[in-house]
């Protein structure tokens, strides 16, 4: 039925979303930039007051870009910056088109914030979750049983339950759980102070420790059921093919392996595990200490065996077609590893390896993902360059590669017609998260620089992730008017309720074509940031992922 109801609703915004509005539909700060754009010629707009349809503020419309590369449309933009009366308001065209309606406070990112970090409970895996926390997406105890080593990674049974299920499916594994915890920690170990809600309607929510510690410690305490005696850690545990869609508690539990131990996981455990055991120690000296010797342990695996670990990188085995996070270089996930235990210890021993790999690099920054973490490494320096003692060259270098990595940035927003940054060729799988990635280092950009250009542009991102794009929705489930409500997520497409999973974000337009979805409405010469659908079956474009929401829980915090 959702299905049918998708294919109905698909063709009939094709012909609709030319003429609609891109406009941030959670809202806008009060003195922050505020706009949106359209796709046709106009004069003028009408901003009106919701509660009384008044007219308060006029201004006019003009040409961003003509024939915009990334979308073949036109794109118009109006800007209503210096309007800066809270309340709930509406755009208006001469032609009587209406734009959604949103708010104007500096609560509009509050919801979301919840929302977003909210779904990490909802991907729970090894418990049942109540109603009470849950309410209509509750469901029952999953995968609950010891998982069995697959022949390349061992012989009998071990308890690997708990954590996160991954994405869309219902795997788990260590390389994706790295930069996702990573992430919401470094949000933590920035800025403390915008994290510290305990009251998110979690069962651990009113024990006086944040949330988001409390979340990311469900986490760290499955992945310490992957870490073998020796230190090393095992890299996922999944079937060989992915479930059916079913909710987890059908799930069939027979089937589920545990596979080979893999560097660049052990690399990324030991980095989360010595960021934990700071960022805790406050709250739970004992558990800090057990953090502190898991990471240790892991980095004394990876001095034994300097090499990657498996030659080539992981793999997945011959009859093997879940999520592989095969990684053929774990220079990024080891020096990021020397950057926070060198930071949880002191030991100059970490600090040299994580300089050695930096000056070979030159300091670079990338866009953040599971397979690049350079950009944690330096992060870790800068948020507690004042706590060691760290040679002002490297500090003053990572400044500057900051600083020049957010100009480019800019300079990409540039030439976009919706002020994104990301340009043609980059819309890939997930580059919804690349924007937020981006609008994540233009934050700490802007801390590191005062220059408010940085951060204007990181909330641009988040516009663009909230309505101000060529689609005209919101990338989050349950945010906005007009948002995504067939993601590739086997809760939502089996749980019978007609909602999605809220505070889910997107994939997002993939111009690959990875899925026979998209293969069926798309060629070669679409738009790029067109080949998007809004349906379940479109795995490349629709998917969630618990990475992928890391960023966002990242910028809605800092802007809330």
């Amino acid at each position: 039925m959702k299905k049918a109801a998708f294919l109905v609703l698909f063709f009939i915004s094709l012909l609709t979303k030319a003429g609609g509005f891109s406009i941030n539909q959670a809202g806008y700060l009060i003195d922050a930039p505020k706009y949106f754009f359209i796709n046709e010629p106009a004069d003028s707009f009408y901003l009106h007051d919701v509660v009384d349809d008044k007219l308060v503020f006029k201004g006019a419309i003009e040409l961003k870009a003509k024939n915009d590369p990334a979308t073949g449309m036109d794109v118009y933009k109006g800007d209503f910056s210096g309007f800066e009366t809270p309340g709930k308001y509406y755009i208006a065209l001469a032609n009587g088109k209406k734009s959604p309606q949103f708010e104007i406070s500096d609560t509009v990112y509050n919801n979301l914030f919840n929302a977003s970090l909210k779904s990490y409970y909802y991907q729970r895996c090894g418990v049942g979750l109540e109603s009470k926390y849950a309410g209509e997406f509750k469901y029952g105890k999953c995968h609950t049983k010891d998982a069995r080593f697959h022949p390349l990674a061992g012989e009998g049974y071990k308890d690997v339950t708990g954590g996160w299920h991954d994405a869309g499916d219902y795997g788990k594994y260590v390389v994706n759980a790295g930069v996702t915890v990573g992430t919401l920690l470094m949000a933590y170990e920035f800025f403390p102070a915008k994290f510290l809600s305990d009251s998110l309607n979690i069962p651990e929510s009113g024990n006086r420790i944040p949330d988001i510690l409390d979340e990311a410690l469900f986490e760290i305490d499955w992945m310490l059921k992957m870490q073998r005696e020796d230190g090393a850690v095992f890299t996922k545990v999944t079937k060989e093919k992915f479930e059916d869609f079913v909710m987890p508690d059908k799930d069939v539990e027979e089937g589920r392996l545990i596979y080979h131990v893999s560097s660049t996981a052990t690399a990324d455990f030991a980095a989360v595990l010595a960021k934990a055991s700071r960022l805790i120690k406050d709250y739970d000296k004992d558990l800090a200490k057990k953090y502190l010797d898991a990471a240790t342990a892991a980095w004394k695996f990876l001095s034994d065996n300097p090499g990657i670990i498996p030659t080539g990188g992981f793999k997945n085995p011959e009859g093997t077609v879940t999520g592989e996070y095969g990684d053929r270089d774990d220079s990024d996930e080891r020096a990021w590893a020397a950057a926070e235990l060198f930071m949880s210890t002191g030991d100059k021993e970490y600090l040299d390896y994580f300089t050695i790999y930096a000056r070979k690099n030159n300091f670079r920054f990338k866009s953040i993902s599971w397979s690049q973490l350079n950009d944690l490494a330096y992060f870790t320096i800068l948020a507690n360059s004042s706590k060691r003692n760290i040679p002002e060259d490297i500090k003053d270098k990572i400044k500057a590669e900051l600083l020049a990595y957010s100009d480019y940035l800019t300079a990409k927003s540039d030439r976009d017609g919706y002020g994104v940054t990301i340009l043609p060729g980059e819309y890939r799988w997930g580059c919804n998260s690349d924007v937020l990635n981006n609008a994540l280092i233009l934050i700490i950009g802007y801390e590191i620089t005062g220059d408010k250009n940085f951060y204007n542009l990181a909330l641009g991102q988040l516009n663009y992730i909230l309505g101000a794009n060529a689609h005209k929705i919101s990338f989050v489930t349950g945010i906005g008017a007009d948002y995504v409500r067939h993601p590739h997520h086997r809760p939502t497409a089996s749980d019978g309720i007609e909602e999605p999973v809220p505070g889910f974000l997107s994939g997002g337009p993939n111009q690959n074509l990875q899925d026979p979805v998209l293969l069926k409405l798309f060629d070669k010469n679409t738009p790029p940031a067109m080949c998007y659908a809004d349906d379940t079956g479109s795995w490349s474009s629709n998917e969630i992922a618990i990475n992928w929401n890391a960023p966002l829980v990242f910028v809605s915090g800092y802007f809330k």
